[in-house]
């Protein structure tokens, strides 16, 4: 065996499937792990994953004068990079 693991890549779909097949009742995680070959700590990890989606997606986007604020906001930071990054180039070309 050359040693290196191969992992496996499960679609959205496979997720989605294995993740509703782990909340009927009376199975446990456990045994939805054993049957796919997967570790408890994927199936909580999707889990986790699908709940914060699932809060984000009732909880609506932001309120326009929000987002607008926030992109102000990053454009001046970046526009505060911007600047920056000139005038040390500047310097390093005087240098020159």
């Amino acid at each position: 065996m050359s040693g290196k693991r191969q992992y496996r890549r499960f679609t959205v779909e496979e997720k989605l499937a294995i993740l509703k097949e782990s909340e009927q009742p009376g199975v446990t995680a456990a045994a939805v792990c054993r049957k796919h070959a997967i570790s408890p700590n994927l199936l909580y990890g999707w889990r986790a994953v699908a709940q914060k989606a699932t809060e984000a997606a009732l909880k609506g986007p932001d309120k326009p004068d929000e987002q607008v604020e926030r992109l102000r906001a990053e454009l001046a930071r970046l526009r505060a990079v911007v600047s920056e990054i000139t005038a040390e180039n500047l310097e390093l070309k005087k240098k020159i």
